[in-house]
């Protein structure tokens, strides 16, 4: 990545990382120390800062009515910008509260989470997050997803489906789709009570929808998980993941690989490395029946 591509990926963060706090009797959108964090590494895995002074070894913080200041040198991609953390001087962590505040106006001077300091000029420009660089959802953001939809009764996969999405491969522009399929689908008409009788009409046209399923719209009969999921996949699994791959477009074997490896959150060389656990939940994604 190069410095002029940080705003156009990270200057409008994912709305699913920016928290809310109370202040002065307004409500101020903020992104937190760890997802800065996250953001830094995957702009600059090297990225590096340092106060602009030290006091008894420990960086020299200044006090000013109240208020604990500390100026700091934020540094990413070789270019250097300065920055300042301010926090009440009361505060139990200040030292973690100062860094904090540090890096998150260090980093707006990059272009991080830009929107967010000067939210109405983004807003007069909403072409500006058409141009954001696509990046991977993050693990955190995906497990809260499926945790709504267990909240609501949902298979996870099954909404992603429904949207066309592949929930290992999640990109930050699919999100607001996901949850729009989401919300449709949280918000449906329940369907009718097994134990209301079916007239003859209806129970004719149940049985035409059953052997008439779609992709689309498939019969849910769960994947039958492995008896021993810790043991090296088979080859008639590692086949019928293989054809689902080429069926949802991952042709090339460098497009496989990285699927299975952001499925197994592990380093793998090739799919006979998977295991039999992993390759069927690999397969409920790529084909929630």
């Amino acid at each position: 990545m190069e410095l002029k591509e940080i705003i156009s990926a990270y200057g409008v963060p994912d709305p699913y990382i920016v928290g809310k706090l109370p202040r002065g009797g307004i409500t101020l959108d903020f992104v937190g120390h760890a997802e800065i964090t996250r953001i830094l590494i995957d702009v600059d895995v090297n990225w590096s800062w340092e106060p602009c002074g030290w006091d008894n070894g420990r960086p020299a913080i200044h006090e000013v009515n109240g208020m604990a200041v500390m100026w700091g040198y934020l540094t990413i991609l070789g270019k250097t910008m300065l920055g300042v953390g301010s926090a009440r001087s009361d505060k139990p962590d200040l030292d973690k509260e100062l860094i904090g505040d540090f890096l998150r106006n260090a980093s707006m001077r990059f272009g991080i989470c830009l929107s967010l300091w000067s939210k109405s000029e983004w807003d007069e420009r909403p072409q500006a997050h058409a141009h954001t660089i696509d990046h991977k959802v993050s693990d955190e953001n995906v497990e809260r997803f499926k945790t709504a939809c267990k909240d609501a009764n949902l298979d996870p996969n099954l909404v992603a489906q429904k949207a066309g999405l592949i929930l290992v491969k999640l990109k930050a522009s699919e999100m607001p789709l996901l949850r729009d399929t989401f919300k449709m689908m949280k918000n449906a008409e329940p369907t009718k009570p097994t134990d209301v009788p079916l007239s003859a009409k209806e129970l004719e046209a149940a049985v035409i929808k059953t052997f008439t399923a779609t992709p689309t719209e498939p019969v849910h009969v769960p994947n039958k998980p492995p008896k021993e999921p810790n043991a090296a996949a088979s080859l008639a699994q590692i086949g019928k993941l293989k054809a689902l791959m080429m069926a949802k477009g991952f042709a090339t074997p460098e497009a496989k690989l990285e699927l299975a490896t952001d499925a197994c959150k592990r380093p793998i060389g090739s799919l006979s490395q998977m295991k039999a656990g992993e390759v069927a939940e690999l397969i409920d994604v790529l084909d929630p029946r």
